[in-house]
C-alpha cells in the first residue's frame, strides 16, 4: 500500500513541477502508475527467476556462496551426465533452468581420487570425481548429500516429478 502512495505522490510530483494540471491529470497519473504496478506483479518468472530461485536456496539453506552453488549444482549434472542414459539426462537437465550455464560452472575432477574408499553409489570413480568437484569449490564431499535434498524440494515447487525420480535413483 504504502508503495502505491509513493509511486502515486511520484507521479503527481512530477505531474505538478512540470505544469499545472486538473483533477483529471492527475486521476490519469494515478491510473497510469497503478496499472504499471499491476502489470509488473502479473509478469510471470523468466527462467532467470527460476535459475535464481534454485541458487537462491542452496544459498540460503546450506550457507553457501553462490558460485558454490551453481559450481555444486554443475558438478551434480557432471554427475549424472556420466551415469544416465541420454533421455534421462535430458529430464533431469530440462527441469533445472540454465542447466547447461550450470554444467560449465563445474570445477574440473582432481585426477587424485582420495575420496573413491569413502563414497558409495552405482560408480565409485564418478561419485569421486563429483567429490573431487566439490572439495575445489570449496566443499566437502559430505555437502553433497545435502545439495541434492535442495534440489529435490526445488522440483517439487516447480512440478518437476520425472527429474526428482531420476535425481533420486542417483543418490
Amino acid at each position: 500500500m504504502y508503495k502505491k502512495i509513493s509511486l502515486s505522490l511520484a507521479a503527481l510530483s512530477c505531474a505538478v513541477s512540470l505544469q499545472a494540471f486538473g483533477l483529471g491529470d492527475a486521476a490519469s497519473a494515478l491510473s497510469a502508475v497503478q496499472s504499471t504496478t499491476q502489470t509488473t506483479k502479473a509478469a510471470p518468472a523468466t527462467t532467470k527467476d527460476q535459475s535464481s530461485g534454485l541458487m537462491g536456496m542452496l544459498t540460503s539453506q546450506l550457507g553457501v556462496t553462490d558460485k558454490q552453488a551453481a559450481g555444486g549444482v554443475g558438478s551434480i549434472l557432471n554427475y549424472a551426465k556420466g551415469e544416465l542414459p541420454s533421455n534421462d539426462y535430458s529430464t533431469l537437465a530440462g527441469a533445472i533452468p540454465n542447466s547447461s550455464s550450470l554444467l560449465a560452472m563445474a570445477p574440473q575432477a582432481s585426477s587424485s581420487l582420495g575420496a573413491l574408499g569413502a563414497m558409495g553409489g552405482s560408480s565409485a570413480g564418478g561419485m569421486a570425481a563429483l567429490a573431487s568437484q566439490f572439495s575445489s569449490l570449496g566443499l566437502s564431499s559430505s555437502m553433497i548429500t545435502q545439495f541434492v535434498p535442495v534440489i529435490l524440494n526445488y522440483f517439487k515447487g516447480t512440478n518437476a516429478t520425472g527429474a526428482a525420480g531420476i535425481l533420486s535413483g542417483l543418490f
